[in-house]
């Protein structure tokens, strides 16, 4: 059994950023209602959609927002590395926030923004499937790595239906040789999605959320068997020279990529 999203009401978190404005006109017509959370004020509402402003580390205000909703797409996050302690606060604590605010408020059915960076230091050798270990290339990985813990804690201690999409390189269109083989367009992208909205549970899924690219460093099918079917490949759209060795995660593997990042000790 699958739900219907388009009889429902979901809320976005991190919904003025670049993901949930696609996620915003994507759904348009594809569910009943959209409560846009976000720090930022949301502009341009379209039928159907609610602005709200709450910050995560505000888990009153997160519960108020999620009252009568029947999910929500959590993307709010710092996206990119970071100092640990401003990636825990934000990504961890959180999304912690939101899962709690979530139960409180009655709302079951979550879909996590996680990254593919959570499996980032894998040879490009390998292809990477959903049963596979972590291996995050920063600690910004490694700070989704804890937000899809808490997912699982969630659908296996309180009933929820978690979906977490290890989320590839989202951009409007390839445009370097990694791209190549990690590349998320943005129409697969509000697939992916909409098959974590569709999802029963309770239960716990991972997806990896790549385009169905020719060069591919993961293993798909494990979203296809949960309603998954990507359509892009990047190589439809860059020649490029497929990138055959080193880490799944380029330049942003490599040591200074986190260190510098860090506040010293005091």
């Amino acid at each position: 059994m699958t739900h219907s999203p388009d009889t429902e009401t979901w809320a976005i978190t991190g919904a003025a950023g670049r993901i949930g404005t696609t996620l915003r006109a994507g759904l348009s017509g594809k569910v009943a209602g959209l409560v846009l959370i976000d720090r930022r004020e949301v502009s341009d509402l379209r039928s159907g959609e609610t602005a709200v402003l709450a910050d995560l580390a505000d888990p009153l205000a997160l519960r108020d927002a999620l009252d009568g909703v029947d999910g929500v797409i959590h993307l709010a996050a710092i996206a990119d590395e970071a100092d640990f302690h401003d990636l825990a606060e934000v990504n961890i604590v959180g999304t912690w926030h939101l899962l709690e605010a979530a139960r409180q408020a009655g709302v079951t059915r979550v879909v996590y923004a996680s990254t593919g960076r959570t499996i980032g230091m894998y040879d490009v050798s390998v292809t990477v499937t959903t049963e596979m270990a972590t291996r995050p290339d920063g600690l910004y990985a490694v700070s989704k790595v804890a937000g899809e813990a808490l997912c699982r804690l969630y659908a296996d201690k309180f009933g929820f239906t978690a979906t977490c999409l290890r989320i590839g390189a989202f951009k409007a269109a390839p445009q370097d040789d990694r791209d190549l083989s990690v590349w998320l367009s943005p129409e697969d992208a509000v697939a992916a999605v909409l098959a974590g909205m569709a999802q029963d549970g309770p239960s716990f899924n991972v997806v990896l959320a790549y385009s169905d690219n020719e060069h591919s460093w993961v293993d798909l099918r494990g979203g296809r068997e949960l309603g998954y079917s990507p359509q892009d490949n990047a190589s439809d759209h860059l020649r490029g020279t497929p990138i055959t060795q080193g880490r799944q995660a380029g330049a942003l593997g490599d040591a200074s990529f986190t260190l510098d990042r860090q506040r010293p000790f005091r």
